[in-house]
């Protein structure tokens, strides 16, 4: 950042541009912003006039009001229940996507979603994804950054527009509208979950007051949040058996007699507390401060800002290490010890900027925005093996930085065109961006020379850097950046009464990898006063974030008293060069979509179809290992490398999909109004090109694929592939009440990679899963477990005892519903030779599932305007 923050000082000189939208137009009053969230939008335009039934491409819009209802504390679930294209699939344990999220649009990846604040680009986090999640090879953004109280309206464009707004817009747009209400709000939500954990309150102030004739508002916030455990009690064997003489077998029941144990049982077993794991939401308090305002200078320029700073810190469970496991220093934790991952996670922003108007129907906008995220990590209540009884338990690991700058300048102009108005708006962007891994403490991946104490394995060499994971050495760390340059045209007119065109055109260059061109076409016609089609056809491209190409780990360990290394490459290191690894592609897409869009009184439709190809998909490829790997990596120079990985661009895919809308709002005789809301959107996703792995890797005889079943089920399945919402809104006097249920389709996730076919025929028994071949030589197969459908239902009731106050009460998941389990591990699975996928019975729910694993929240909440 500090690299970043010096490009103020010397880019007055520099190129500008523009890749924005408008913030909330002049003509809508700071006090009537809500009341116009459902006809008026910014997003998808750089005209300020247009409503969301004009749109030629599908926008929704979700008012401050709306997306509040219910008792969600982050803004992605609140997203999940309003906007049936938007999935968020869970984690557990894996770092710091438990808090920073990998949400989804269209089925897409999160890094094909951009992310803008008032209109502005937001900056992402320089966090890779490496655990086995939906987002793996991948980095996103921090919505929980975003504190809710700030926002007047999010407006969500289901559609492509990299054309309009550059880089990552291949699925669409969500834009963030910040308040500029003036008064006071204060709100407060607090609950848990019916099983007595998982308690949670959230605090949050704003006010916003005239500064001359400009308005500036101010909101703070705080969240609160304890974890969840649904995870299941770990019946393994604990202890060493034969008093020492044997390790313990790590088979579901083998440490409570269910299944055969490795020896005779420690008499530990019979006493030690087997709810070791915990597996469900984290722990975490968020807290910050945002701002906005604008301020005219005249009559005809305005100043405006925006920005805010954001700081959580949250704990992230490892997996639990026991006493008889070769990681655990058995000094220090004689009954083994659950690794916990403390995250820090800072978002800071500041967007400056000045917008008017000249003759002759001229616009113009100049702004700059700044914006950073730094994730640090440190791990506690674990220990480096290889220190020996001298090891810390506590331990700084490193992070990441990722800094952007962004400076835009924007112009419209109306021409006057047979009658009518062409409008025109171009511009350009000039951004930087800033990409560093921070090392960790020295202990956290030394190798202290202790050798394992007790058991089997005693005098032999212990297992290198800190449990689970070892912190950033100094060959990992990197300080990377770029810059790009881009110019773009706008062009829209209305050529005959309810017949509108719409088409966009931009050029981008960039430092690291190159230009790309892209463009939009975009139609509505109108076919009656209430009936209108509309259609966009597009390409567009997704750069390579800095953190995919230049991210890189090392994890060792001791394999028959050998220090050896497992690594993941950036694609510019000279052993993944060697495994033939090349730099990376950007994404490039083809976007097409038509649909309809009916408005007759109280009722209003909308249906979208659409097809999306995107080729070049960025995902991290398959772990290579093996001695013709190792010996290869060895006769370059580098020794003890038994694995590595690295970023590969993988695949082509096109995802065709629905999207259905419709809202009708009536009276209920003399008992008030009812708003009722059906969504719906079902999509698929299927291969057109799947990479194969480099020639050098081919030339070895290793038969590991470059982008394995697993990976490719997370593209294409591990999503629902339909989702179906209806929500009942009833007014009645002072009386509300929202009734929501969601039912989200069967999603699918690879069990097992490798497996017999008795043996997965076992482990399956009264579950619903499908078989894939694997490497042939072995006759065995990948075992892909099928999900069920579930319907989770919401209820919130509130009742304004003012005008200025109100209370709410409610359920979320009413009915306790949790999903479908993973195979579970038995003692007849055991006899066959293999646990099952629950992690030897811990873990019950994968982590595809599109909804969390808690059961029922309830809460309660009270907001008062003044």
């Amino acid at each position: 950042m500090k690299k970043i923050l010096s490009l103020i000082l010397t880019a007055a000189a520099s190129p500008l541009a523009a890749q924005s939208v408008p913030q909330t137009p002049t003509s809508i009053s700071p006090t009537n912003v809500e009341a116009k969230t459902e006809s008026l939008v910014v997003t998808g335009t750089r005209f300020s006039d247009r409503l969301i039934a004009e749109s030629p491409v599908p926008i929704d819009v979700i008012g401050a009001s709306e997306l509040t209802v219910g008792g969600y504390t982050d803004l992605q679930r609140m997203l999940k229940a309003r906007v049936p294209a938007f999935s968020l699939p869970n984690s557990n344990g894996a770092g710091t996507v438990d808090f920073v999220s990998a949400p989804t649009l269209r089925g897409l990846g999160i890094g094909q979603l951009l992310v803008l604040v008032n209109g502005k680009r937001r900056h992402s986090t320089g966090d890779i994804s490496t655990g086995q999640q939906i987002g793996r090879g991948d980095t996103g953004y921090d919505f929980n950054a975003i504190p809710t109280a700030a926002l007047a309206r999010v407006e969500v464009l289901r559609d492509g527009a990299s054309a309009q707004y550059g880089s990552d817009a291949i699925a669409g747009v969500i834009n963030l509208v910040l308040n500029r209400e003036l008064g006071g709000t204060l709100s407060t939500l607090g609950g848990g979950t019916t099983k007595g954990d998982g308690k949670f309150y959230n605090l949050s102030a704003g006010y916003g007051f005239k500064l001359g004739d400009g308005v500036v508002r101010l909101t703070a916030f705080r969240q609160d949040n304890d974890f969840t455990n649904r995870a299941g009690l770990d019946t393994r064997q604990q202890y060493f058996g034969n008093n020492g003489a044997t390790l313990p077998s790590g088979n579901f029941g083998s440490g409570i007699g269910l299944t055969p144990a490795n020896g005779v049982l420690d008499a530990r077993e019979a006493t030690i507390k087997r709810n070791t794991f915990r597996f469900g939401s984290p722990a975490y308090t968020n807290q910050g401060f945002f701002f906005n305002t604008d301020y005219p200078l005249s009559s005809a320029t305005t100043f405006y800002a925006f920005g805010g700073l954001t700081a959580l810190r949250g704990d992230s469970p490892g997996f639990f290490r026991r006493a008889g496991q070769d990681e655990t220093v058995r000094a220090i934790h004689p009954d083994g010890y659950l690794p916990m991952g403390p995250y820090d996670i800072a978002n800071q922003s500041f967007a400056a900027g000045l917008r008017g108007s000249l003759e002759d129907d001229w616009t113009w906008d100049i702004s700059s925005v700044i914006g950073g995220n730094k994730i640090e990590n440190r791990y506690n209540n674990t220990n480096n093996a290889s220190l020996g009884n001298a090891s810390p338990t506590d331990f700084y690991r490193g992070g990441t930085e990722f800094g952007q700058w962004t400076t835009n300048l924007d112009f419209t102009k109306r021409v006057e065109l047979a009658g009518k108005p062409l409008k025109i708006a171009f511009g350009g962007e000039d951004r930087r961006e800033q990409y560093r891994i921070l090392a960790g403490e020295p202990l956290s991946y030394a190798n202290g020379g202790a050798a394992i104490i007790g058991g089997p394995n005693n005098g032999r060499p212990a297992p290198v850097g800190v449990q689970p994971a070892t912190g950033y050495r100094p060959s990992d760390t990197t300080d990377q950046s770029r810059s790009s340059l881009a110019a773009y045209i706008d062009i829209e007119r209305e050529f005959s009464k309810g017949f509108l065109v719409a088409a966009a055109a931009r050029h981008e260059r960039y430092s690291d990898f190159g230009t790309s061109n892209t463009y939009k076409l975009a139609s509505r016609l109108e076919i009656t006063p209430s009936l209108a089609l509309r259609a966009s056809i597009g390409s567009g491209f997704r750069a390579p974030h800095l953190a995919q190409s230049w991210f890189a780990n090392t994890t060792n360990t001791v394999v028959n008293g050998v220090l050896v290394s497992s690594r993941q490459l950036s694609v510019s290191d000279p052993i993944a060069r060697l495994l033939g690894a090349t730099p990376l592609r950007p994404e490039r897409s083809r976007n097409q979509s038509i649909g309809l869009v009916y408005e007759a009184g109280a009722l209003s439709l909308s249906v979208d179809a659409y097809r999306i190809r995107v080729e070049d998909r960025i995902a991290l490829s398959s772990n290579f290992t093996g001695a013709a790997v190792t010996n290869l990596i060895a006769s370059a120079g580098f020794a003890n490398i038994t694995s590595a990985s690295f970023i590969t661009n993988a695949a082509d895919t096109t995802t065709n999909g629905a999207e259905f809308t419709l809202r009708h709002m009536s009276a209920v005789g003399s008992f008030g109004k009812l708003t009722t809301t059906l969504g719906a959107m079902v999509n698929r996703a299927t291969f057109d090109r799947i990479a194969r792995a480099p020639q050098p890797i081919a030339n070895l005889g290793v038969t590991t694929p470059l982008f394995d079943l697993t990976q490719q089920v997370r593209f294409t399945s591990s999503q629902p592939k339909d989702k179906f919402s209806l929500a009942f809104d009833w007014v009645w006097d002072k009386l509300s009440v929202n009734l929501t249920g969601i039912r989200y389709g069967q999603y699918e996730a690879v069990a097992f990679a490798s497996i017999t076919p008795g043996r997965a025929a076992v482990v399956s028994q009264d579950y619903r899963a499908r078989v894939e071949p694997t490497d042939p030589a072995s006759g065995n197969v990948q075992l892909v477990q099928k999900f069920d459908p579930k319907l989770i239902t919401d209820l919130e009731i509130s009742y304004r005892l003012t005008k200025q106050l109100s209370i709410s009460a409610g359920a979320n998941n009413l009915f306790n519903i949790y999903p479908t389990r993973n195979l579970p591990s038995t003692a007849a699975g055991v006899a066959v030779g293999t646990n099952g996928s629950d992690n030897v019975g811990t873990l019950f729910y994968n982590y595809a599932s599109p909804h969390d694993w808690n059961g029922t929240t309830v809460f309660a909440k009270l907001n008062w305007k003044f």
